[in-house]
């Protein structure tokens, strides 16, 4: 007898030659590279914004700009495993974009407040107070990520979701209440009824917003879209903090009994101490014990006591402490800057903010140049000076208006 023998399948010429796995692993910078009109190099994603990509300006839109923000981490096993998009780990990654939206969220919310919490070995713990103090948080951040056993066992949303109702409950009801939570697992532990929770979450007038470092998982979409969040996946680094910083801004109100209430908020503007005075008790922000220092701090117009730095809260009399800077940047995200015109314009344009000529739209081309300009005067500005202007400074520093 013979053995049937199966057709040979003929190759496929044009068929593309297949990688290997650790091919996938490698990071080609080289073709980020673009050439510009002048003939240097540049990369690719230089530039904040790109023509089309700028965030809409929304005027006349009530927002809280009072905010309380819980950071909670997904610390399980599954944040220390290795990740081609995430290097070294997932944990690593999340702690630096965390320092990162820290240190991003007080430069455009100086009168909000921010707390860190990580869920692991299926509990929920408090990292940081609710306090304005960006270092003691960055710290706390960078010590999570250099320890040893700072990942282990499963994450628990239910844990995670009741600490955050816990620890909001005490904000006053003009406070917007928000918690980001950072998932790497596709998982969760919880002792009881996690649906519960969440009703008794969105119920407390609590916006939850998760971004997922793995994919997208029903449950985190859901806790997402009934409290009034965002939910996103981090498909690379970048695309981590690129959703990070679309929450920095506050986020607009609903017009329903789920808002936060209007009132006034008492606030208090401190004088300056200088230093060389005589060592007195000074409160640091986010701490409820005083140290004795010399250097001298801003001291509380209703109580007297002396504080490092601002804006913080009295422990002594809760009167909310501010400078009259502090108080002007909150202003920026309810008459925000109107988004600059792109044009073309002569050669020797220069830039009204850094004085450089404004690059050439195309190697070889029409002589012609491109940038933005503002409506109200129509200064021209190039590409990093519109980003500065839009991001940090909120003003034209031509008509000196928004």
């Amino acid at each position: 007898s013979t053995t049937p023998q199966l057709p040979r399948m003929e190759e496929d010429a044009e068929a593309e030659p297949q990688s290997y796995a650790w091919e996938s692993e490698l990071q080609r910078t080289w073709d980020a590279v673009e050439e510009t009109a002048d003939g240097s190099l540049r990369s690719a994603a230089a530039g904040s914004w790109r023509p089309g990509e700028k965030p809409s300006v929304q005027v006349g839109v009530r927002r809280g700009v009072m905010r309380a923000v819980l950071l909670v981490l997904d610390c399980s096993r599954h944040a220390a495993e290795h990740d081609v998009e995430m290097k070294p780990s997932r944990l690593s990654v999340m702690c630096d974009a965390a320092s990162d939206f820290a240190g991003r969220f007080f430069e455009q919310n100086p009168v909000s407040t921010l707390a860190v919490l990580v869920t692991r070995r299926e509990k929920a713990e408090a990292l940081t107070q609710l306090s304005c103090n960006v270092r003691q948080h960055q710290q706390a951040l960078r010590a999570l990520a250099a320890s040893d056993d700072g990942c282990g066992g499963d994450a628990s949303l239910q844990n995670a979701l009741e600490l955050a109702r816990d620890t909001l409950s005490s904000v006053a009801s003009f406070v917007s209440r928000e918690v980001l939570l950072l998932s790497s697992s596709l998982t969760t532990c919880d002792p009881g009824d996690l649906l519960a929770s969440l009703s008794s979450i969105a119920a407390s007038r609590v916006r939850c917003s998760v971004i997922s470092l793995l994919a997208e998982v029903y449950i985190c979409r859901r806790i997402a879209r009934e409290t009034g969040g965002e939910y996103g996946v981090a498909l690379s680094q970048p695309h981590l903090r690129e959703l990070l910083l679309r929450l920095l801004p506050p986020r607009p109100v609903c017009q329903d009994k789920l808002a936060p209430t209007n009132s006034l908020v008492k606030v208090g503007f401190p004088s300056r101490v200088p230093p060389g005075g005589a060592p007195a008790l000074t409160y640091s922000a986010g701490s409820s014990k005083p140290e004795v220092r010399a250097d001298g701090g801003f001291a509380c117009p209703q109580c007297g006591v002396l504080h490092a730095e601002l804006p913080t809260e009295c422990p002594v009399c809760a009167l909310k402490l501010l400078s009259a800077t502090d108080l002007s940047k909150t202003y920026h995200h309810l008459f925000p800057l109107p988004l600059f015109k792109q044009q073309l314009g002569p050669p020797a344009a220069l830039c009204f903010g850094c004085g450089e000529a404004l690059p050439a739209a195309a190697r070889n081309a029409a002589p012609a140049t491109h940038g933005f300009t503002c409506g109200a005067c129509g200064a021209a500005f190039c590409e990093h000076c519109d980003a500065l202007l839009h991001e940090s400074l909120h003003a034209c520093p031509s008509c000196e208006g928004p």
